[in-house]
């Protein structure tokens, strides 16, 4: 459908230059020059045209025709094809040969420059590209970026499919209409990704497909299938498919990559979630050992003198056992409480609470275990009414309260307060104890972490206990955060607010 034109336009082009080359001729034979300016001319006019058309058929035939207009025109007698000079004969010769060898150089010069160009043009094409995919970002952005380089270079409807390991389709990515969803395209598509081949369009397998389909493919596994259909019924043309096959490999190249860095990257989670568990069956363990130990050394002693010891010996006993039997479902209730916030089953009991009651139970279980200490509250006069959960803020509170006494000595100070702000209630517990190691700092609030600092009281480390407080908070859509507490101590704040904007 192109050529056609193409050719009615080099016969235009060819007969315009002739008729030009003729008519100047004429003006410089009326002037009485030298003929052999006329063969220049008509020289010259056989290179622009050769320079115009870039056709070997039309440089032969406008030498032939320059040779003839030259013969007819301007060689005796006139008007005619005769020759009455037989010196004109070899004069016709040379000028059909410097005029085809000139136009054939001609062409030759300007189709070497041209290709030279395209190359540039081809590698600046492949340079542009190889940056793009270098720069992918996981398998989705491969797809799109292949199928809208594709796209455009072509222009052309595209579709890239890529797949897993099990053969399932993982993503798809369309630019242009669709128009591969017919029975033998899909056929096509089946073709391309079992077997590795080229087919559809323009091909011996489904030639009838409206699209041309290539595999990508990778050390013999294909991991995805590309679909390229022309549109206005046009046909790929021979570099284009020299185009994809170079391509291709590439696109696989990245492609296997990213499978690649998923792979390294879900072996790296099941490395950490081993490390996870066994930190947490370390920390579960340890934390345990101590009120078991507690349990069975005062029941034990008990049970062996039971008939040497007095009463009032009798109950520290067993006010020892109570304490440490609570300390042990506190420990499961965070282990619990944590194991459901992980694995998303937590709820929400929402609830209008007075902070004056949470605080209040807060400091009452604390106490059970730490008469110790001094926990001084403070709060404002006006009673403060807030939304949430009430049992999962108290045990934050009570979380922190053990917090603080594990890092300070025995009869230390411990100030809990609560503010109104921001439309919302602040929490904030102080002690003045050997507080955190600065190395800890990162890491307070991360899971079955255990502190650097062995001369904390109890061993008991930071486990689960703020971990939990976090969770806690941010489903309350609250804040958290952990300071030092100048000169000595630390702080650990958290804000909820007034209302919770989401479940």
């Amino acid at each position: 459908r192109k050529k056609q034109p193409k050719i009615v336009n080099n016969i235009a082009v060819t007969a315009a230059l002739m008729l030009f080359c003729t008519a100047v001729s004429f003006v410089f034979h009326y002037l009485k020059m030298f003929e052999s300016n006329i063969v220049m001319i008509y020289l010259c006019g056989i290179l622009l045209i050769s320079y115009l058309v870039e056709s070997y058929v039309f440089s032969i035939a406008a030498s032939v025709c320059a040779v003839f207009l030259y013969n007819f025109f301007f060689t005796e007698p006139y008007f005619t094809f005769k020759v009455n000079d037989p010196n004109y004969i070899f004069t016709f010769m040379v000028m059909f040969l410097v005029g085809f060898i000139t136009s054939l150089l001609t062409i030759r010069l300007k189709l070497e420059r041209q290709q030279v160009k395209e190359r540039e043009e081809y590698i600046s094409l492949l340079y542009n590209i190889e940056k793009k995919l270098l720069n992918v970002k996981g398998r989705e952005e491969l797809a799109k970026i292949t199928a809208e380089m594709l796209s455009v270079r072509f222009n052309a409807d595209v579709i890239v499919k890529l797949f897993n390991l099990k053969g399932d389709l993982d993503f798809q990515c369309l630019k242009g209409a669709d128009v591969f969803q017919s029975e033998v395209d899909n056929y096509a598509q089946q073709e391309a990704y079992r077997f590795g081949r080229t087919c559809g369009r323009g091909t011996e397998i489904y030639p009838g497909a409206k699209g041309f389909y290539k595999a990508l493919a990778e050390q013999e596994n294909v991991l995805g299938v590309i679909g390229i259909s022309m549109r206005k019924g046009l046909e790929l043309t021979e570099p284009q498919y020299k185009f994809i096959d170079v391509i291709t490999p590439q696109i696989s190249v990245v492609l296997q990559r990213e499978i690649n860095y998923q792979n390294q990257q879900k072996v790296q989670i099941e490395i950490q979630k081993e490390r996870l568990r066994t930190d947490m069956l370390r920390s579960i363990s340890h934390d345990f050992r101590t009120p078991l130990a507690g349990v069975m050394g005062m029941a034990s002693t008990t049970l062996e003198n039971y008939d040497k010891i007095s009463d009032e010996v009798k109950k520290k006993h067993l006010k020892s056992i109570c304490e440490d039997a609570e300390w042990l479902n506190e420990l499961v209730e965070n282990i619990l409480q944590a194991t459901r916030f992980e694995e998303g089953t937590m709820k929400l009991d929402m609830d209008e609470e007075a902070v004056e009651e949470i605080i209040s139970e807060a400091v009452a279980i604390v106490k059970k275990h730490g008469d110790g200490y001094k926990i001084q509250v403070n709060m404002p006069e006006e009673m403060i009414f807030i939304k949430v959960d009430g049992v999962l803020i108290r045990q934050v509170l009570v979380n922190l309260l053990n917090n603080a006494m594990n890092y300070s000595p025995e009869g230390s100070e411990i100030y809990l307060s609560v503010t109104s702000a921001n439309n919302g209630v602040k929490f904030e517990v102080k002690d003045n104890g050997i507080g955190i190691p600065e190395a800890d700092m990162p890491y307070v609030f991360d899971r079955y972490r255990r502190s650097s600092n062995a001369s904390i009281r109890n061993e008991k480390g930071l486990g689960l206990g703020l971990s939990l407080c976090k969770s806690i908070v941010e489903a309350h859509n609250g804040e958290i955060s952990i300071r030092k507490n100048h000169p000595n101590g630390t702080v650990v704040s958290f804000y909820i607010p007034a209302e919770k904007e989401s479940s």
